[in-house]
């Protein structure tokens, strides 16, 4: 158990929970409810950055860092992983539902129509965003169970780097090579995430998987030009300038500069709202099949925001060269601040998305 400041972060059943003590102002508010997945092989610690800035915020969140998936156990796969975390989420909403003692804010939940109200959000990095969307139509079956006694108020689905299109095209030929073979011989998650399994191609775009996610307010796409890792059609259901045919160098250049973020004020600036595929925006005969994922993700939840991010930018105006690096090379982490990066001391100069989300999450929240 660690005390700092106004905050108290105890790790209870599997998972880390961050409690504020509320003024009485803020008592009489809804209880908000944030959970962060980390990615495959990843641990609580990986959405870090996220977590500090939440609970820098002047009326900061419940912050749940579930721990059930950590490590080897994503190479289970989609499916067992995401019932893992719907049983940490459930729990959660339970004691807040039934009044048990999970930490001080529990007992400050408002009574709103004789029930409980909870706002909840997801914010998730890769292979994370694909466990959230398994465990939704669970959750949302408890919630259900307990409409009696508790409100849940679905508010933010945020993905970051999120391979829902799986990750078949990845830039890198040998990471898709080895990707291919790992699937084939132990990883569930890699089979799962290269399309050797109906898990994205039908499973997770099923009717009820489809209405879960649709019933957020807001559903957020973030994603890194230069990811190495996970492909832009599938992280943010865009193309890349340089996979349009005939586009010449200077207008890819320029699509590039109009669509990618460098900065907090960019995210901004630069959200775009995609409501369908367009043969404009995604030809048909390129990339089928992550196309039709895509499709029907937007015909069955409802429109996406899909913000850009490009490091190369940021970079730029750095004289570290690991910073270069790190740009180039490990985008995928840097999106999150994952390590290596605070290891390397470079979170100060990646941060700014992470903090973009706390602030965003802190608006749809208020």
């Amino acid at each position: 158990m660690r005390r700092g400041g106004n905050d108290l972060c105890p790790f209870i059943n599997g998972c880390c929970l961050f409690f504020s003590f509320f003024t009485l102002d803020q008592v009489r508010m809804k209880h908000r409810l944030v959970v962060l997945q980390h990615g495959s092989h990843g641990t609580h610690r990986d959405l870090g950055c996220l977590a500090r800035f939440l609970r820098a915020l002047d009326s900061p969140p419940i912050v749940l860092e579930p721990q059930v998936n950590e490590g080897f156990r994503t190479d289970d796969g989609v499916v067992v992983c995401g019932a893992r975390l719907a049983k940490e989420v459930v729990r959660v909403l339970s004691g807040l539902c039934l009044g048990e003692s999970l930490g001080p804010a529990t007992h400050m939940t408002p009574l709103v129509e004789g029930k409980k109200a909870v706002q909840l959000s997801f914010v998730s990095h890769s292979m994370g965003g694909l466990i959230v969307r398994e465990a939704l139509p669970q959750l949302v079956r408890e919630v259900q169970r307990h409409e009696g006694c508790l409100r849940v108020e679905w508010k933010v689905f945020c993905s970051i780097a999120t391979p829902h299109g799986g990750a078949r095209h990845m830039d890198a030929f040998i990471r898709s090579y080895v990707g291919r073979l790992i699937g084939r011989v132990y990883s569930t998650a890699y089979h799962d995430m290269f399309l050797q399994s109906n898990v994205l191609t039908e499973r997770l775009i099923s009717a009820e998987h489809l209405a879960s996610l649709g019933l957020f307010e807001h559903r957020l796409l973030i994603s890194s030009m230069h990811d190495l890792l996970v492909p832009l059609m599938s992280s943010g259901f865009m193309l890349k300038p340089s996979q349009f045919r005939g586009m010449s160098p200077a207008a890819r250049e320029e699509r590039e500069m109009a669509m990618c973020a460098s900065s907090e004020e960019e995210m901004d600036s630069k959200r775009h709202r995609i409501v369908k595929l367009t043969a404009e925006d995604w030809p048909h005969d390129q990339y089928p099949v992550e196309r039709r994922i895509a499709e029907a993700m937007l015909e069955g939840a409802g429109a996406f925001d899909s913000i850009v991010v490009d490091f190369s930018h940021v970079q730029k105006h750095c004289d570290d060269p690991h910073a270069r690096r790190t740009a180039e090379q490990l985008s995928h982490r840097a999106l999150v601040c994952k390590e290596p990066i605070c290891q390397m001391g470079l979170e100060e100069v990646f941060c700014f998305v992470s903090r973009w989300v706390a602030n965003d999450l802190a608006a749809c929240h208020c």
